[in-house]
Formats: C-alpha cells, sequence, structure tokens
C-alpha cells in the first residue's frame, strides 16, 4: 500500500521536473536574439549570402534526381514499349514527366520570382 504512494509521488514529482524543464526550454527558444552586422554597408548579404548557397545546393541536388528519374523512366518506357505493357509503358511515361519537372525546378522558381 505504502509502495502505491510512493510511486505516485514520484510520477507528481518526475512531472513537475518536465513541466519545468519544457517552460525552460520554451521559454531560451522563444527569446529574440539580436544579430549585430559588423558594416553597415554590406548590411544583410552577410547572412543571405549563406542561405544562398545552401538554396542553391538543394536546387541542384533536386536537379541531378531529376536527371536520374528521367533517365530511368526512359529506359522503363524501352523495355516496356518492347515488352508492349501499356501498363509500365504509362508508369515510365510518369516518371520521365516527373524527372523533367524536377529538372525544371530552379528555372520556374526564377520565373515565379521566388528566388
Amino acid at each position: 500500500m505504502e509502495n502505491k504512494g510512493i510511486k505516485k509521488s514520484f510520477l507528481k514529482v518526475k512531472f513537475r521536473i518536465l513541466t519545468f524543464f519544457a517552460a525552460m526550454y520554451g521559454f531560451v527558444m522563444a527569446s529574440p536574439v539580436v544579430a549585430f552586422a559588423k558594416d553597415k554597408e554590406k548590411g544583410v548579404s552577410e547572412v543571405t549570402s549563406g542561405i544562398d548557397v545552401l538554396k542553391d545546393l538543394v536546387l541542384a541536388c533536386v536537379s541531378g534526381v531529376g536527371v536520374i528519374f528521367l533517365a530511368w523512366g526512359l529506359l522503363d518506357f524501352g523495355t516496356a514499349y518492347s515488352a508492349h505493357d501499356t501498363t509500365q509503358q504509362s508508369s515510365a511515361i510518369k516518371k520521365v514527366v516527373g524527372g523533367l519537372i524536377m529538372i525544371a525546378v530552379p528555372t520556374i522558381l526564377t520565373l515565379l520570382g521566388a528566388t
């Protein structure tokens, strides 16, 4: 009987400690941080240059995967065409179109003004 009371009190203390640390984590993560730039002439270019490099890297990876999908779709289409299998042909055409879209993502984003 006494063991159950100890377990309940231990769970209450554990819950209070976890609640306290969750609140502290929330306060720390929600606090604003001021970034001081060295030169006023450069503005935010120091900050955005790293983000631009990361964006270019992601777009290049998407385009590379698009080339792989395009080649895979063309090979699947050739195999399905020689076997006269229309189901695989439609699946291969979807891969080809998906690969073309993935290759064109950087250009599409430029045209939309997102970059």
